[in-house]
């Protein structure tokens, strides 16, 4: 119950905070709807698409699915985390409406050339994976679990359920996004725009509950995340942290049949479900 309400004190921030907008409350909010329903609609419109796909093999990787699917919930989930989302690229987006400058740039030389631009990128998602798997981890601690405990109701995820988390999962996921409002932090929107998109569409294979032989066989050579490597976390808790990227799991021991498996943890225990709906 402490965590709904915490929850419930993050959305009213976010939404909020818009009232402070230098550039006009109503553009914030106009801003907001827009990003909303872009963000909404293409996420749930890829998810449904993603999902359908999946669901065709025979073979899932948890074998015959014994639990329903929670569609109508992992949409919803998913639709309050686009909000989220929207509530962070509502900064950018009304500034960029009011005329000022934001991060975004469109030429190289703009964003500083392109070895700037390369190593600045990998950089950057080194960075971000890091956070992201520490992010992660959090989440699975005693004191925090609360607020990624919904997201495992999905014990055999489908792509409905790729961005079905919480408010406050959501905050430390979508952060990044308000950097995209300030000049003094480049991003070379071509790549940029490559790599959200890659992101979300890594994170629909995650969860589709269903593996491809080329994906696995390629991705796993560059320490990027699959179905199978994801799906476990799913159905054991205690392993496959990583979001984007598996390196950190492979660092730490944290992989399935690493160190960290042989280290349970009570607070992330994956037996300890919410009731489904």
């Amino acid at each position: 119950m402490r965590a709904q309400w915490i929850e419930a004190l993050v959305m009213a921030v976010l939404l909020g905070a818009g009232l402070a907008s230098p550039f006009g409350v109503g553009l914030w909010y106009a801003a907001l709807a827009t990003c909303f329903v872009g963000i909404a609609g293409s996420v749930l419109g890829l998810e449904a698409v993603a999902a359908w796909i999946s669901e065709r093999p025979k073979e899932r990787l948890q074998g015959p699915r014994r639990k329903p699917r929670l569609a109508w919930r992992g949409a919803r989930d998913t639709a309050l985390a686009s909000l989220v989302a929207a509530c962070f690229l509502a900064w950018p987006i009304s500034r960029m409406w009011a005329g000022e400058p934001t991060g975004l740039v469109w030429t190289l030389e703009e964003a500083g050339g392109l070895g700037a631009v390369v190593f600045g990128n990998v950089f950057a998602i080194l960075v971000l994976d890091a956070w992201l798997y520490w992010k992660h981890r959090l989440l699975h601690t005693r004191a925090f679990f609360a607020f990624h405990r919904a997201h495992h109701v999905y014990r055999d995820p489908t792509s409905l359920s790729s961005f079905a988390v919480g408010p406050v999962e959501s905050v430390l996921t979508f952060w990044p996004i308000v950097l995209v409002s300030f000049p003094w932090a480049p991003h070379y929107a071509p790549l940029y725009f490559v790599l959200v998109g890659a992101f979300v569409l890594l994170n629909l294979y995650l969860h589709s509950g269903v593996s491809s032989r080329l994906i696995e066989a390629t991705l796993p050579r560059l320490f990027v995340n699959t179905s199978a490597f994801h799906n476990r976390h799913h159905a054991n808790a205690e392993v496959n942290f990583g979001e984007a990227l598996t390196l950190w799991d492979h660092l730490l021991g944290t992989h399935e049949g690493g160190r960290g498996e042989r280290k349970r943890a009570p607070a992330v225990d994956a037996s300890t479900e919410p009731a489904q709906s």
